[in-house]
């Protein structure tokens, strides 16, 4: 694969590198999506009917097929999503029993977490990214108009894809222990609250995910994923043309994507 531009200067625009990832990592069916916050909806965008019911993850995953998703203080699914999306303080009165060893609510404790004392700290120490507009959206980077940006990026991929982007994610600090990260987290978690906060702190991390069993049950058996600050992507865009992608090595490994 060769690539026929100036790093420092064509990978400034969200379509251009939305294009060189889809070729380079072969993403035929899940696009890049860029995450951030607007007070204009898209048109046709996906939207929950309500606030209090539904898992936003599945939604997420559409939105990387090519429909903008959209999410707002009225529509944000289950009270995990609206907590961890920003939209409200708690999750629900009791969540530290549910994430661990109580069967006393509305369906089997998951057990997650050893007991609830470890189950609130994690819940208390979260601090999600406060939406600082109506909406927050999720669409394909190639859908964004050469004057918009996202704060965060994210990508669905499989095992090869996903090897990729974390030998992409070290190019520059090899040994690095802590560029890419594998936390314990839901999958709103790690697609939108992590990333949104690294972006916030202008980190150079990613954050691997959709390790959530309950979130799983929703998606394909053979999918993680993998988001990031865009401010980091578009580092990462730079190291394309130099990198691994060019060689025989990645060209037989994409032939079976």
């Amino acid at each position: 694969m060769t690539f026929d531009f100036e790093p420092e200067t064509q990978f400034m625009i969200p379509t251009e590198i939305a294009k060189a990832f889809t070729e380079a990592l072969k993403l035929d069916k899940y696009k890049v999506c860029g995450v951030y916050f607007s007070d204009e909806k898209p048109e046709n965008a996906l939207e929950l009917k309500k606030k209090g019911n539904g898992c936003i993850v599945p939604l997420i995953l559409k939105a990387s097929t090519g429909m903008p998703l959209v999410v707002a203080e009225e529509s944000t699914g289950w009270p995990c999503s609206a907590f961890y999306l920003g939209f409200q303080d708690t999750i629900f009165e009791g969540i530290e029993y549910f994430l661990s060893n109580k069967d006393d609510f509305w369906r089997p404790c998951e057990r997650f977490i050893q007991n609830p004392a470890l189950a609130k700290a994690f819940v208390d120490n979260v601090h999600p990214v406060k939406p600082d507009k109506h909406y927050l959206i999720v669409k394909p980077l190639e859908d964004f108009s050469a004057d918009e940006e996202p704060e965060t990026v994210l990508f669905f991929v499989n095992a090869d894809q996903l090897s990729a982007l974390v030998f992409l994610s070290h190019f520059d600090a090899p040994g690095s222990m802590d560029r890419v990260l594998a936390p314990f987290a839901s999958s709103c978690m790690a697609l939108v609250t992590l990333p949104l906060k690294l972006a916030r702190n202008k980190e150079e991390k990613a954050v691997m995910g959709n390790f959530d069993i309950a979130a799983r049950t929703r998606m394909p058996a053979d999918l993680l994923s993998f988001a990031m600050p865009y401010a980091f992507l578009k580092k990462l865009a730079g190291f394309l043309p130099e990198s691994f992608v060019t060689t025989h090595n990645w060209g037989t490994i994409k032939e079976r994507i």
